[in-house]
């Protein structure tokens, strides 16, 4: 049994027969159709290969979108809840599938230390290899497993501490609003059952001025603008995706753990902990509960 397949247009092979040796060093088995041998039917060969994975990892490029052989691949592995994809060029998700996290693999070229890779390797990690929440905190096997609610930070190897971070228990919920919910969007339904399958850390507060800065710092980079509300523990903001990818790779070199961001459904669920109403805090919110303001 192959551990990974991988989906890809005929026109991305390079890219994809690159991810194929990385994924072997990591000590994975890889399927790809590079050829079906003499004799042997090529879709049923697919089938069974695709069946018998336990990941698939999809390449998203403007020729595989519009390939139905890999929508189909794509969307079985979505079915089964094994789906890894990954941009590897500019390009819209497919139909379908813009709610399922995706690593961008775009300029990749056999960098070790390039964001998308770190966390695409660090998500195949945790399924494949069954790496809980104690990996986050430590690689140190005498190190106790965290419980559910424990807060930690990881030190970094330039100096000081990433993050505060809380463990959030392995559970299922409803995603989405419901239909007749006051203020729903189309993009907020149809509700459905989410399993999350792992435990798993997140920020306990949103990413600091003075967290980011740091990187900045040590990776040459230039600081974001603060529009003259502060920096310090505020909050980072004019930080584009690209740039949030490239801190979690910093913080992965510094820590030697696996940061990412997390999924639109990782997040709903921290969120909701655990109430089924429109806010956490009930049917309705004020600035009493929350710290926001209303234009």
């Amino acid at each position: 049994m192959n551990d990974i397949f991988i989906g890809y247009s005929r026109s991305d092979s390079a890219i994809a027969e690159r991810l194929v040796q990385r994924f072997q060093e990591e000590g994975w088995q890889v399927f790809i159709d590079r050829q079906t041998l003499v004799g042997r039917k090529w879709h049923k060969e697919i089938e069974r290969e695709l069946h018998a994975a336990r990941a698939v990892v999809v390449l998203w490029s403007a020729a595989s979108r519009d390939s139905d052989f890999v929508l189909e691949e794509a969307e079985y592995g979505k079915r089964k809840d094994i789906l890894f994809p990954a941009f590897i060029e500019r390009v819209e998700y497919p139909y379908g599938f813009g709610r399922i996290q995706t690593a961008d693999l775009m300029g990749w070229n056999h960098q070790m230390e390039h964001a998308g890779l770190v966390q695409l390797l660090a998500s195949l990690r945790v399924h494949l290899n069954g790496a809980g929440t104690e990996s986050l905190h430590s690689a140190a096997p005498i190190q106790p497993v965290l419980k559910p609610g424990q807060t930690f930070r990881d030190p970094l190897q330039s100096g000081g501490e990433e993050p505060l971070l809380t463990v959030i228990p392995a559970g299922r919920f409803l995603m989405g609003s419901l239909q007749d919910e006051h203020g729903r969007t189309e993009n907020e339904g149809p509700q459905h059952e989410v399993i999350i399958a792992q435990p798993f850390a997140l920020g306990v507060y949103a990413v600091t001025f003075s967290e980011y800065d740091c990187f900045c710092k040590a990776t040459s980079r230039k600081t974001p603008a603060d529009n003259g509300w502060g920096r310090k523990n505020y909050p980072v903001i004019n930080v584009s995706w690209h740039d949030a990818q490239a801190y979690c790779g910093w913080l992965n070199e510094q820590t030697g753990q696996s940061y990412r961001l997390p999924s639109e459904a990782e997040w709903e669920y921290a969120c909701r902990a655990g109430t089924t109403t429109p806010f956490n805090t009930g049917e309705t919110i004020n600035s009493d509960r929350a710290n926001f303001g209303r234009k």
